[in-house]
């Protein structure tokens, strides 16, 4: 892993400028980040006290990434993987996780989910022979979910 960037205290209103130019390895901090799609090759640094509304991720790779205290609101995530995350004290309202355009769905594998909530979100299951399940080694610890549609959390 190399050096971490810090960015804090922004406002990103678009996915181009400065955005674009950051590397994966950035630690966001009480950022917000509204109404743009977000097609970046990885998350692998922080996202903590940050928002995001109306935020369409394609394909992103969240793998080892740490997200705390932050909120998703309105966000579409396509064919997006979150592997070996932990989030913590995260809410997740009205998020759609679908399927990317070659029909592979979004993957949460040997995630820590520590006191979040989903909210009125859709998960979308890959229903061609053979795909793999959404959800696969996770770890749930004091989490809600009120709303779910399609493939649920598994916990209650």
């Amino acid at each position: 892993m190399g050096e971490m960037t810090l960015v804090q205290d922004e406002e990103f209103m678009e996915s181009g400028g400065r955005f674009a130019a950051l590397p994966g390895e950035t630690i966001f901090a009480y950022c917000s980040f509204d109404d743009f799609e977000i097609s970046r090759p990885s998350v692998e640094g922080a996202i903590i006290g940050c928002a995001f509304t109306r935020v369409t991720w394609y394909w992103e790779l969240f793998n080892t990434a740490l997200i705390l205290d932050t909120t998703f609101e309105n966000c579409v995530f396509q064919g997006c993987s979150f592997r070996s995350v932990d989030f913590v004290n995260c809410t997740f309202k009205r998020c759609r996780f679908e399927l990317d355009n070659l029909g592979g769905a979004c993957l949460f594998d040997d995630c820590r989910v520590v006191e979040s909530a989903f909210e009125d979100c859709v998960f979308v299951k890959d229903e061609r022979p053979g795909a793999g399940p959404l959800f696969s080694k996770n770890r749930f610890y004091g989490c809600t979910q009120r709303g779910t549609r399609g493939e649920r959390p598994p916990f209650d």
